[in-house]
């Protein structure tokens, strides 16, 4: 595709595909984000049960009440898909050519459907992946997806429209002035996003070269080249959900992202049996890094309290991962340091880092 892809493009994209999915199959991923353990934020909670309850969501899915909910609905709804694609692209999924990507969604088209595939593509377009823009392109010119003219339906919201109140009219002008205007809100919002991403990285260098002077100082002595982390995550994974204050200390595409590391996690409450002892050395995921700590969900064996607790999240290939028995990941986050001198023991597969968000 020419030209830049601006994020209402990538929106309207997302709005295209999800509007195309059948009833049932809208229902039945509606139904799945009833779910406890389907963690949003409240807009995107409200916008999600009030879409459950509509009479009929297909006709009503793309209009503007309901589009906070558009992102996390496709998430849903093309998840399996998801997961083949990222096994099928194996080491290339981090950033595939269009080569790669056109092959291993021939082989996802045996057993998924095209709707639910440009649900996938639109899904991976509207997020921050090196391959959101390729996804877009795929679109945007297969005519087997039949969104080649998403661009015509940008303002055109699914179903029927309503008509007109009585004795109101609305003219050319006032047509044109509201979608400037819907324009400059969308451009505003897309100044204020690249503005908090940018002090968010100002923030990440000052810290890094505050390290860097430390380390250089006289009687520092030499600071050991290490070797670079081998194993980056997958970048066609879900992104895992930080709150402001946590992005601006954390970086979500660090190296250690999904994989395994053991850390020192405090005990919630007193332990009986050893009263004494106010935390425990577990294995981790790591959630996102700094350079001097890491954002981590702890992980808990079978038969303890936590692998009850009905918000924590089963690993399904935990041998894999690093981990020496069935395994429960905890919903809370905890920072620990980073420790320069280890390395992860392991990674989580595509499925189960998925399943964490």
């Amino acid at each position: 595709m020419e030209g830049v892809i601006t994020d209402s493009d990538r929106a309207t994209m997302l709005r295209c595909a999800v509007a195309k999915v059948g009833r049932d199959e809208l229902k039945a991923a509606l139904a799945r984000t009833s779910d406890p353990r389907f963690q949003t934020p409240k807009p995107v909670a409200n916008a999600l049960n009030a879409l459950r309850k509509h009479p009929d969501p297909v006709a009503a899915v793309g209009r503007t009440q309901y589009r906070p909910a558009l992102p996390y609905l496709a998430a849903v709804i093309s998840d399996e898909c998801l997961s083949k694609t990222i096994e099928l692209l194996g080491e290339h999924s981090d950033d595939p050519t269009d080569e790669q990507l056109r092959e291993a969604i021939d082989k996802v088209r045996e057993s998924v459907s095209d709707v639910t595939i440009a649900v996938m593509l639109a899904s991976v377009a509207d997020g921050d992946m090196p391959a959101s823009d390729l996804c877009f392109g795929l679109l945007a010119a297969e005519e087997r997806y039949g969104l080649t003219d998403w661009s015509e339906r940008g303002d055109t919201p699914a179903g029927p429209e309503r008509a007109p109140r009585e004795g109101s009219t609305v003219t050319p002008e006032q047509r044109e002035a509201r979608r400037l205007k819907k324009q400059r809100d969308a451009e505003e919002r897309r100044k204020k996003q690249e503005t908090a991403r940018v002090a968010a990285e100002q923030v990440r260098r000052a810290k890094k070269m505050e390290r860097s002077s430390a380390s250089a100082e006289p009687g520092a002595g030499p600071v050991e080249a290490k070797a670079p982390v081998v194993g980056v995550a997958p970048r066609l994974t879900r992104r895992a959900a930080l709150t402001p204050a946590q992005e601006e200390e954390f970086d979500r595409d660090d190296p250690w992202a999904a994989g395994v590391v053991f850390a020192w996690v405090p005990f919630d409450s007193v332990d009986a049996d050893q009263p004494d002892l106010d935390g425990k050395s577990r294995r981790c995921v790591v959630v996102a890094g700094s350079p001097t700590h890491l954002l981590v969900r702890p992980g808990y064996s079978q038969g303890g309290a936590k692998s009850r607790d009905w918000k924590s999240v089963p690993l399904g290939r935990w041998k894999q991962a690093g981990f020496d028995q069935p395994t429960w990941i905890d919903v809370e986050m905890v920072r620990v340091p980073r420790d320069p001198e280890s390395s992860p023991v392991g990674r989580l597969s595509p499925e189960d880092w998925n399943a964490l968000w």
